[in-house]
């Protein structure tokens, strides 16, 4: 029997069907390589933060290697909830869930109820509550209080619809079961596109987490607030409802939903039962190999603020919690071996069970099949709290582990032994996370069109939830230059300072021979201004003595972009025969390179903008120190008058040199041209082109653009500026 309701929301549209399911990639994506020549600059940059990420984690292990009491594994569980709520910005107020049941459809074994809730006003949640039969012998006149588990999607534009097969598994096994779509997902596209019914403007699901992550980033928040607090809402809903067991509530969600699931059992200690799987490691192995991958699962400061993976287990402790892995997963098998061996030894000082008893058995080692706890030759009882679930395949491959997963919630939600009960297998080819072939179309899907966005036009999106966040924060103070200079450090975390050792000139050959009769010869090198990192420079010698410099940023000197720098280069050679010595570089990554893209619009360096950001650096701040270490370079010099330095940029790296200067009065003049005219601006933006260069987390609690303008005053000279809905890498400006 199939039961519909109106959906109680503008004007109702007509339905559409939900695109056929398709699930989460289980295959990692080609990667960039990183030994191309375009890619030294990239690779190096990449090698020097994950350098710094090795320094911080290492610290962090003996941090947590000194904890051999309860009392102090408490205390650092304080500390690590603290560092999250920080680090993500905290959490919003808690207002009227205002949940509706918008239809229902009844499906052997349990029904299926169509929720809608809103996490923050007019921000609604789609979602399915999955609710068992009664038992065939329960008393219809006694109400059901039914353990729970709150189910988040991996990574894909179906949402909630690809966890049909483990929530209906879970409903068969006696669990309600709450799915719902994360942003971006499903039936909350973050950037519908008009003109496709269903689509994103973006490549893919994390292409909208990553659109999405950017501007609250600005205002000192992260992604992970919003996709936190969705969760923590969804376990609100669930408490709400008198056939739930407020006491039996659990989580579970694999890849990205693995993310959300961390997320919500480290905030929300009402969750009592945690299974994450497919994404547990650590970075020591992540980073190396697949890198950061996602606005939500990359958090600035986390890994400097001395967090791990581990971290995400460890404050739950003694709540009982299923680390899951697959031996060839993307997310490395062997961090997530790292992690469970720290965790076990974290979770003993709460739970002695969790450490097991020794045995005479050698460990398991990596799975053939499926494996519980291989970390330990010890054998560990199904009732300890920490169980590390493992079995063969690549990312998402639970098919074959559902039985022990379903099985750590029968026991520690539940509170039963029987035996799970477990899908037919899935036919040769198919996914887990298929949808059965006789289910209807529609079935999953909560609002008629689909989409919220057509659904309820006017509900509310992250970027118009950052701008009334914005709107109530405290505007920052006027700050004096040396203020501004301060800040201005902590936030882009630039070191260079003015003085400081100049950068080596590691290799000076000729670029090419001068024109017959041209004495000022043009030299390509490369300068070292941090320990592995050679930046790409050119200079354009004046007569013997002392001459002004004019420094000029640009994005690449590869040489195959020579044909199309003719006529500058004839510019630069003009000012060097005039008197005026030319000192080009190319910031770091030099060569720019390039790396995977998870939407276009997120332009070239999104992903080693959030390797920086973990480690608490940032790629504009990383740029800044090029600049510096460049003027320092010159200072030092036989050719240049240090007090007659001057610079230009356009774009991205127009910004770089408005802080630059700000830093260094050593540039008596800078001139920049179509660079982005506040970060107010791209606050506002409905959608950021190419943004990820220019963001600088908690910046507009601080400081703006036109702060750095104002400060320089005479000293710079702005041309054209863009608004935050431009897009810098389509516009440049003249050289001089």
């Amino acid at each position: 029997m199939r039961t519909l309701h109106l959906f109680p929301c503008a004007a109702l549209l007509a339905a559409t069907l939900l695109s056929a399911q398709t699930p989460p990639s289980t295959a990692p994506k080609a990667q960039p390589d990183p030994s191309s020549p375009a890619n030294v600059g990239r690779a190096e940059l990449t090698n020097y933060l994950d350098e710094i990420a090795a320094k911080q984690t290492a610290a962090r292990r003996a941090t947590i290697a000194a904890i051999n009491t309860r009392t102090q594994a408490e205390a650092r569980q304080h500390e690590v909830h603290q560092k999250i709520l920080t680090l993500i910005g905290g959490l919003p107020e808690k207002t009227p869930l205002n949940a509706k049941v918008l239809g229902t459809i009844q499906v052997e074994g349990f029904r299926i109820e169509k929720i809608l809730y809103e996490s923050q006003p007019n921000f609604p949640v789609t979602a399915l509550l999955y609710v068992p039969d009664p038992k065939p012998n329960a008393n219809p006149n006694t109400l059901q209080k039914l353990p729970a588990i709150v189910v988040a999607p991996g990574h894909g534009f179906t949402g909630k619809a690809t966890d049909y097969t483990f929530a209906s598994t879970f409903a068969r096994n006696g669990f309600a079961v709450l799915s719902y779509d994360p942003i971006g997902q499903g039936e909350r596209l973050q950037y519908p596109d008009p003109a496709n019914a269903g689509s994103t403007l973006l490549k893919a699901a994390t292409g909208e987490h990553g659109e999405a992550g950017l501007q609250p980033t600005l205002i000192g928040d992260a992604l992970a607030r919003t996709f936190a607090w969705d969760g923590i809402r969804a376990v609100d809903y669930l408490t709400s409802r008198p056939d739930i067991d407020p006491n039996r509530i659990g989580a579970f969600g694999c890849s990205g939903g693995g993310t959300m699931t961390a997320l919500l059992g480290a905030l929300d200690p009402r969750v009592h039962a945690i299974a994450v799987a497919c994404y547990l490691t650590s970075f020591d192995t992540l980073l190396p190999t697949l890198g950061p991958q996602d606005a939500e699962q990359s958090t600035p400061n986390f890994i400097s603020s001395g967090l791990d993976f581990p971290d995400w287990v460890e404050v739950a402790a003694p709540r009982p919690y299923a680390i899951i892995s697959t031996a060839q997963d993307m997310f490395p098998y062997a961090g997530a071996l790292a992690t469970a061996t720290e965790s076990r030894r974290f979770y003993a000082l709460f739970d002695p069970a969790s450490a097991g008893t020794p045995t005479s058995n050698p460990p398991p080692g990596v799975p053939t099949g499926p494996t519980l706890n291989p970390d330990s030759s010890n054998s560990i009882p199904a009732t300890a709290a920490l169980q590390w679930i493992t079995g063969i395949g690549r990312h998402g491959n639970l098919g074959p582990i559902t039985d022990p997963i379903v099985s750590f919630f029968l026991t520690h939600l539940a509170h039963s032994e029987a035996a799970p009960i477990l899908p037919p297998p899935p036919t040769p080819g198919s996914s887990t996370f298929a949808l059965p072939a006789n289910l209807p179309k529609d079935a999953l899907q909560v609002t008629p069109t689909g989409q919220l966005s057509t659904s309820c036009p006017g509900s509310e999106t992250v970027h118009t939830l950052t701008l009334k966040r914005y709107a109530t924060l405290p505007k920052p103070k006027p700050l004096t230059p040396p203020q501004l200079q301060q800040t201005i450090r902590e936030v882009t975390h630039a070191t260079v300072k003015p003085g400081d050792p100049a950068p080596i000139n590691t290799q000076s050959p000729p670029l090419a021979s001068p024109p017959e009769g041209d004495v000022h010869v043009r030299h390509r090198f490369t300068l070292a201004t941090a320990p592995g990192i050679n930046i790409q420079a050119e200079f354009y010698r004046s007569a013997d003595g002392k001459h002004p410099v004019l420094l000029v940023l640009k994005d690449s000197l590869a040489p195959a972009l020579e044909p199309s720098r003719t006529e500058e280069i004839k510019k630069f050679r003009a000012l060097a025969d005039a008197g005026t010595a030319v000192l080009v570089i190319a910031p770091r990554p030099s060569p720019p390179g390039n790396e995977e893209t998870k939407a276009s619009i997120l332009g070239p360096f999104y992903l080693t903008e959030l390797r920086a950001e973990l480690v608490g650096k940032t790629l504009l701040g990383l740029r800044v120190d090029d600049v510096i270490a460049a003027v320092n370079f010159m200072q030092g010099s036989t050719t240049g008058d240090p007090n007659q330095i001057t610079a230009q940029a356009s774009g991205h790296l127009g910004l770089v040199l408005l802080h630059a200067a700000v830093l260094d009065p050593r540039l008596k003049h800078i001139t920049i041209g179509h660079t982005l005219e506040s970060y107010k601006s791209l606050l506002q933006s409905p959608m950021p082109i190419d943004a990820p260069e220019d963001i600088l987390p908690g910046v507009l609690l601080h400081y703006d653009i036109p702060d750095l303008i104002q400060t320089l005053g005479h000293r710079a000279t702005i041309t054209n500026p863009l608004p935050g809905s431009a897009n810098p890498q389509t516009l440049t400006t003249a050289s001089p």
